[in-house]
């Protein structure tokens, strides 16, 4: 053992160099400054060893100790850390979309010690708008309490006021999140508390009116009534409406949101900026239904109330209300016969007029208090000469029938037709002037309906009318097309015409003369207001020229000379006019030009002769396939 102390001691000596050296004559030098001889010391090995024994186990203790300690000391707190603060959120379990809620968030310093920088986030569900919270948060977002340190057991309240949206049914949650730091300890710890919501009621209500069945092409009016059932004032209310398929706006009071930004009006949408407390109102909309063909169509409207999120400015709909109407169309149909045909066709002095008058109920629903009555507009029919076997009341030009006269009238069915017959004469041309106006027969037939399914509706609905022009030793004949014989168009623009658009039609003019050559033949109309010149025009060979006075608006087509025995297909002018309708010409025809009126010289007497016929609308009554298309749809008061 002493050599082997002796060993290691002469090592360490060696490794120690001069320093080491010094410090160890130092250490064993004597008062006299003199050394020990060390030959001769005598060493206790036991003792030496024990201390260094002794002294590494304490070293290995200590650092037990601390070790276990430290790792008692942390694992003691991350276990108790979820124990430490205790956070509670009492709230209504049930609350009403819109109302003000208020939540107390409670916690507590459960620990023996110091919780330091105790800081609390709230997390809100969509829908949530902060009111105020006593304290007040430490951020602009408002999701964040700074709360310092907590002694043991000391507990605090944070009352926070909101106002909670969203749909009935709706689970909102919010969420509270806590972070602190135990005292003498340099971990931070983190606790979670939720709580949720239902909304089971709206504070905003809403009631959606109107007629459960509507005539086609009749006015409609809808009201839509809402209230604040709540104690406060509502701000950022909105309502919605979803207009059915076949329906068109016309008018609400109040007026409509206008969206300045988007350039467009939403006509289905109402603001509504402060709702008093216990406040109702009322929006009522007007508007009309299409034509629905003779079917009848449920048609739903559907209204919704919400709020406006003042952040996102994202609509919240709170309740919603429905209205089913069943649209429904007259099917009454009335058609208007003239010598076999519905078109427009000449007449001659002396001829007798066969007339037809059809109806049919082309609906579902049974027509009730339906009168008839045929307008003849002229001065050249004999109305002592009717003819009718149904009976029908004469009075001034017109002729009428109702139940008294035709059973029928009182009650149609679906699918009931008949027909109504009766013949009338054309006077005689001797002692007629026939310079004058009405030298033709316009003929139209109006039926009134008095009730539609036992609901009063007060309809009118009218046939095609039919221009009928005098024959003379000269004949005239006016058109309007759009597309010629060969089916090509020769207009161009919108047909039906459409406000704000322009639509070009042709006027087609010929003449046709059987009995005797006439000298001087000319022709002229005037262009309506409104109607334009389009400088483009045909003659046929060798008829003379056509010209157009901007001066008053006239079109002349000077003829000259005209043999006799020549067909209209030889004498022909055309010329294009065109037009762009306003608003005050819906649901009109448009007169494209006035009646024309022929002029000459009868060469075999020296006389003046002259025809005239109506004015050419945009009905385009000659046209196969683009007449019947000059009226714009307008919905009755």
């Amino acid at each position: 053992m002493k050599k082997h102390i002796r060993k290691n001691f002469k090592k360490k000596r060696l490794r120690g160099a001069g320093t080491v050296k010094e410090g160890l004559t130092q250490i064993y030098r004597d008062r006299g400054g003199r050394l020990p001889d060390i030959t001769r010391l005598e060493l206790k090995a036991t003792s030496l060893g024990k201390t260094v024994v002794k002294t590494l186990g304490l070293l290995v203790l200590v650092g037990v100790i601390v070790i276990g300690a430290g790792w008692y000391f942390f694992t003691r707190n991350d276990t108790a850390s979820s124990r430490s603060l205790n956070i509670e959120i009492e709230a209504p379990v049930n609350i009403a979309s819109g109302d003000e809620v208020i939540f107390n968030l409670n916690y507590e310093n459960k620990d023996k010690v110091i919780l330091q920088n105790v800081e609390l986030i709230l997390r809100y569900p969509d829908g949530f708008s902060f009111i105020s919270s006593e304290p007040v948060p430490d951020n602009e977002a408002q999701t964040v309490w700074a709360l310092g340190d907590l002694d043991p057991a000391e507990s605090g309240t944070i009352s926070l006021v909101g106002k909670m949206l969203g749909e009935v049914g709706e689970i909102l949650t919010i969420n509270a999140t806590t972070t602190f730091k135990p005292e003498n300890f340099d971990s931070v710890f983190k606790t979670t508390s939720s709580f949720s919501s239902q909304v089971t009621s709206s504070i905003l209500a809403i009631e959606l009116s109107g007629p459960e069945q509507l005539l086609a092409s009749k006015q409609v009016e809808y009201k839509i009534n809402y209230s604040n059932d709540s104690d406060r004032d509502l701000n950022n209310v909105k309502i919605v409406a979803t207009y059915p398929d076949r329906f068109v706006f016309q008018s609400s009071d109040p007026e409509i949101v206008t969206d300045d930004t988007a350039a467009r009006v939403l006509n289905n949408e109402w603001s509504i900026e402060l709702l008093p407390a216990k406040e109702e109102g009322q929006i009522v909309v007007i508007g009309g239904y299409l034509p629905a063909e003779g079917e009848e169509i449920e048609q739903t409207m559907v209204v919704e109330i919400g709020f406006i999120h003042e952040d996102s400015g994202v609509f919240s709909p709170q309740q919603s209300q429905e209205h089913i109407l069943t649209l429904i169309e007259t099917g009454l149909s009335l058609d208007l016969i003239l010598n076999g045909s519905s078109s427009d066709q000449p007449i001659s002095f002396g001829q007798t007029l066969n007339y037809s008058i059809v109806y049919k109920n082309l609906g579902q629903a049974e027509l009730e208090g339906i009168t008839i009555v045929a307008n003849l507009e002229s001065k050249i029919l004999d109305f002592d000469s009717v003819i009718d076997g149904s009976d029908g009341q004469v009075s001034g030009k017109t002729i009428a029938w109702a139940g008294d006269q035709v059973s029928q009238l009182e009650k149609l069915r679906p699918l009931d037709e008949g027909t109504i017959d009766f013949k009338i004469d054309v006077v005689d041309s001797q002692g007629l002037d026939l310079s004058g106006n009405g030298l033709q027969v316009i003929s139209q037939v109006t039926a009134t309906v008095a009730k539609v399914n036992d609901l009063e509706a007060d309809l009118e609905v009218k046939s095609e009318s039919i221009t009928s022009n005098i024959n003379t030793d000269i004949q005239f004949r006016a058109q309007g097309r759009y597309f010629d014989d060969n089916n090509i168009a020769v207009g161009f623009g919108p047909l039906p015409p459409v406000v704000g658009q322009k639509t070009s039609f042709r006027i087609y003019w010929s003449v046709a003369n059987s009995l005797h050559a006439v000298e001087e033949v000319a022709i002229t109309s005037k262009l309506p207001s409104g109607i334009e010149w389009s400088d483009k025009y045909l003659l046929s060979a060798g008829t003379g020229t056509i010209s157009y006075s901007g001066k008053n608006d006239t079109v002349t087509w000077s003829i000259g000379d005209l043999d006799p025995n020549r067909s209209y297909a030889d004498t022909t002018a055309w010329f294009d006019v065109e037009v762009t309708p306003s608003a005050s010409q819906v649901n009109k025809l448009l007169i494209l030009t006035d009646g024309a009126i022929l002029t000459g010289v009868d060469k075999e007497t020296d006389s003046v002769v002259s025809k005239t016929t109506g004015a050419v609308t945009s009905n385009l009554a000659d046209d196969p396939i683009g007449g019947g298309r000059g009226l714009v749809i307008e919905f009755n008061e």
